[in-house]
């Protein structure tokens, strides 16, 4: 995953307008004097060998060529015409205009990466939450970081149970020195120390109706050893649903099971659209297929700064 990442930004930067004098003098290409031509796949091998981002680029041409259609699919590199080169003779821009949020991380390149790469990184800040119900039974639910001592999750998630004092995310031992659930809202925040690892451009939006998206959490699955990160996909089916109590939720067609509560539904484009709240299911209807129901990321913004002010949800505005 990390060689995807490392080749989709060397392509980029290949293909910016901005480079294209120091790149043609890379690829030994004359330059267009007072002009800035695309360039194409083959110079991009050339470009890849003479500055060692890749050894024997000639080799992987099939993947490149595949890799710079998802960059092109994406909407990351913008088509200008075709070269001599029959497989890798089309021509790119990479045009992309940043938002603030965006420029601090790599997250824009989720929506072409795909869900591995959306995994890689939003693995290290989704944490599972360990603790000990009244009748003495374990008990889990997921979080995440969404600040150096702040886990977001669900409120039934640290009411349901007694949240242990020590907590191991990744491999590491964090003590809770606060757990705090909304009076009304299925939304909550765990304090932890030391500080936890956060994602630079981690930003939230509300979901729009077919949102491709991908739930992460920890479900219990049978037998296993030790609790899993667990990846659903699915696409959002209702964007705002009004309960009879409570807030709007959002529905969606991914999977989730017990212990996925609290956890991050993530879009193909790398935004939180919202975390995974309890399933709607009617009582009366014992075979029914339950609804799958999330809070979405501007009740969640409004919810957590009644918890706790110092704590500033990022959320994409696009600038």
């Amino acid at each position: 995953m990390q060689d995807q990442t490392n080749l989709a930004i060397a392509a980029l930067k290949f293909f910016s307008p901005i480079e294209y004098e120091k790149n043609c003098e890379i690829t030994g290409h004359a330059p267009t004097p007072g002009r800035t031509e695309p360039l194409d796949g083959s110079k991009l091998l050339t470009y890849l060998e003479k500055t060692g981002a890749l050894f024997e680029p000639r080799r992987y041409q099939v993947r490149i060529a595949e890799l710079l259609s998802r960059l092109e699919r994406a909407g990351l590199l913008i088509p200008f015409g075709q070269g001599n080169d029959l497989f890798l003779g089309k021509k790119y821009y990479f045009l992309k205009e940043f938002t603030t949020l965006e420029k601090k991380g790599l997250l824009w390149l989720s929506e072409a990466l795909g869900p591995q790469f959306v995994r890689s990184q939003y693995a290290s800040i989704t944490v599972q939450i360990t603790g000990e119900t009244e009748a003495g039974d374990v008990h889990a639910g997921t979080g995440l970081a969404i600040a150096p001592n702040c886990i977001l999750t669900c409120a039934h998630v640290i009411r349901d149970m007694t949240v242990y004092d020590t907590q191991q995310f990744g491999g590491q031992s964090y003590q809770v020195i606060d757990v705090l659930p909304h009076e009304s809202i299925d939304v909550g925040l765990v304090k932890v120390e030391p500080t936890l690892q956060v994602l630079p451009s981690l930003a939230f939006r509300d979901p729009c109706l077919a949102d491709q998206l991908y739930t992460l959490g920890y479900p219990r699955v049978p037998l296993a050893r030790s609790a899993p990160l667990v990846m659903q996909s699915g696409e959002v089916t209702s964007p705002e649903v009004t309960l009879l109590h409570g807030p709007e939720v959002f529905l969606y067609s991914a999977i989730a099971r017990p212990g996925n509560s609290g956890g991050p539904i993530i879009s193909a484009s790398g935004h939180v659209l919202g975390i995974v709240t309890e399933e709607l299911t009617a009582e009366s209807a014992r075979l029914s297929l339950p609804f799958h129901a999330g809070i979405k990321a501007s009740t969640i913004n409004s919810v957590v700064g009644e918890i706790d002010e110092s704590i500033i949800l990022p959320i994409e505005d696009y600038e």
